[in-house]
Order: C-alpha cells, then structure tokens, then sequence
C-alpha cells in the first residue's frame, strides 16, 4: 500500500508531479537553469525508471545523483558516459527522434502551450530580456512530449498571448495542427504550478484544468490565470508525494534546498 507523506512542501509536489510524467527507458532532455526540473529527473532515476538516459548540459547520462555544492557543470561532464556533446549534437538527437520526454520553465505561456523565454515587451525595445532558447525551439518542435513547470501561477505567467514564442505549443483549434505543419513531437502535455496540473484538451488543444493541489481552489486557480480554462470532466487532487520520495528528494537528492529558491522569490 502506497504510503503517501503528510509533511510534504509544494516544491516537493511539484518535483514528483514532473517525476511521475517520466516513464522507464525514455530519453529525457532538461535544461541546467533550475535545480527543480534536474531534482525531477533524478527522482524519477531513483525511483520508478531506472533505466532513463538524461540529457544535462553536454553530457548524456551524468552519474551524479544529488545537486549541491561541487556540482557544476565542468564536474557533471567530468562523471558523463558521453562528453563534450555540443548544442549542435543534442539538437541533432532531438531532430532525429531520439528524445521522448523536455520539460523547461518559461517566463509566459498561454492557452495552447506556446512558451516565452526571451523577452516581455516590444521586440526592439523589451522590458525585460530573458536568457533565450538555447534549444527549445528545436525541443518543442521535435521532443516527443513537452512539459512546462512554474513555480509561480500568475496571470502574469498565463498569459492570453505570449509576447513572444520560443516554443511552439499547439495550433490554435485544430486537433491535428501541428501534424498538418509537419511537426512530429506531440507538444505541451501538462503544466505543473504552486496551484494544480494542467493538460490540454484533445480537440482543441486548449489549456484544461485537470487537478487542483491539496488546499487549493477551483475558483483560486482561475483567478490567477489570465485566459478562461478548460476544466476537466474528472477534476481531481494532486496525487501526493509518496514518504519514499520525500526522503530521497530532501536527504540524498537535494539536501540544501536549491529546489525551492524558485518559490521564495
């Protein structure tokens, strides 16, 4: 019988609600930018798929298992499988098919999953100018299943319009958009917040409501979103994390809390 924790923080919600979205044997792509996804993928590896390939930086496979002081990114490359793989090799993978599961942070994200991770405001004269894609356009478009994580839902994240695209989610109203454009990847499947998990309705394509977290509202979520959600038919809670899962996230995988400076901020 599954013994779920009664102590959990939402950070830990949300790294085994991205954990859970990762099945055993896939190739998983994560960005180095926030220790939230990178704790996601290492609990998945030390839980139910042991036998996932991991996408880091330029190494494939790292044999790290924690994030914390040591851990950079001379150091992952030094413990990798396989070095000194560039941009132009991962997207390469990525173009052929090879990664099945990228998930990343955006800035902006709007009702059909497209993403912004470059800019707010004018395209000549932003008001704020983020670090940009490095990849993720080439992930979005070629990646077999997208998922996106925000630590903060806002309506200054959910967003009517993106004020850029840095990765194409899907076409607007069409069930097979993306296939008519000759995209292969399948696209943004959830978004995990601080507030519920969010997945997109199979013939629109529109963003859904799908679950609420423990203490969080229906009504809570929809306030802080800046478009009018699909809710789903079978709206349920967050599955929580499990006693084993907090263990390993606090005392081996993340012992110093990196994962939460997202939601401090």
């Amino acid at each position: 019988m599954t013994q779920y924790s009664t102590d959990y923080t939402i950070d830990e919600l949300v790294v085994c609600s991205l954990a859970r979205e990762i099945r055993d044997g896939e190739f998983v792509a994560q960005g180095g930018g926030t220790a939230l996804g990178i704790v996601s993928v290492l609990l998945a590896r030390l839980t139910h798929a042991p036998n996932l390939k991991y996408n880091y930086l330029s190494s494939v496979d790292p044999l790290f298992d924690n994030i914390g002081p040591g851990h950079s990114p001379d150091s992952v490359r030094g413990t990798a499988l396989q070095r000194n793989m560039t941009i132009d090799g991962m997207v390469s993978m990525c173009i052929r098919g090879k990664i099945d599961v990228f998930s990343t942070m955006p800035a902006q994200i709007d009702r059909y999953g497209n993403v912004n991770v470059s800019l707010i405001g004018d395209h000549q004269q932003p008001q704020t100018r983020f670090p940009g894609g490095y990849g993720i356009t080439d992930w979005f478009l070629y990646a077999n299943r997208v998922y996106a994580y925000l630590p903060k839902h806002t309506r200054r994240a959910f967003v009517e319009k993106v004020d850029y695209i840095t990765g194409q989610g899907h076409i607007a109203g069409e069930t097979n958009g993306r296939q008519r454009l000759g995209i292969p990847g399948q696209g943004p499947q959830r978004v995990v917040t601080n507030l519920g998990i969010m997945g997109f309705d199979e013939d629109t394509h529109a963003m859904r409501m799908d679950s609420v977290h423990p203490g969080v509202t229906q009504d809570e979520i929809e306030a802080n979103t800046g478009f009018e959600l699909i809710v789903g038919s079978d709206l349920q809670e967050t599955e929580p994390p499990t006693v084993e899962q907090v263990d390993l996230i606090r005392n081996r995988i993340d012992p110093m809390g990196l994962r939460k400076h997202r939601f401090d901020l």
